[in-house]
C-alpha cells in the first residue's frame, strides 16, 4: 500500500501519507489548513499515527525537521 490516512483529534484533524513519495499532508484546525511535509520516512509516519498526542509528536519530531509548507 502506498497511501495511508487517519482522522485525528482536536488540533490535528487528520493526515495522509504516501510511502512512495514520502509526502505527508496534515490537516490542522477547524479551518482545515493543510501542511505538506516532504521526505517523511515510514517509521516517523507510523510513530505519528500511534502517538497519544498527535500535536505533541508533530511539534517534537516533525516540525522543523522536514521540508514543510502550507498549501
Amino acid at each position: 500500500m502506498t497511501e495511508d490516512s487517519f482522522v485525528g483529534g482536536s488540533w490535528i484533524q487528520g493526515a495522509k501519507y504516501n510511502s512512495e513519495t514520502k509526502l505527508m499532508q496534515i490537516y490542522i484546525g477547524k479551518e482545515g489548513e493543510v501542511y505538506e511535509c516532504q521526505g517523511v520516512d515510514s517509521e516517523t509516519w507510523q510513530e505519528f499515527k500511534l502517538a497519544k498526542s498527535k500535536g505533541k509528536y508533530f511539534n517534537s519530531y516533525i516540525r522543523g525537521k522536514f521540508v514543510s509548507k502550507a498549501i
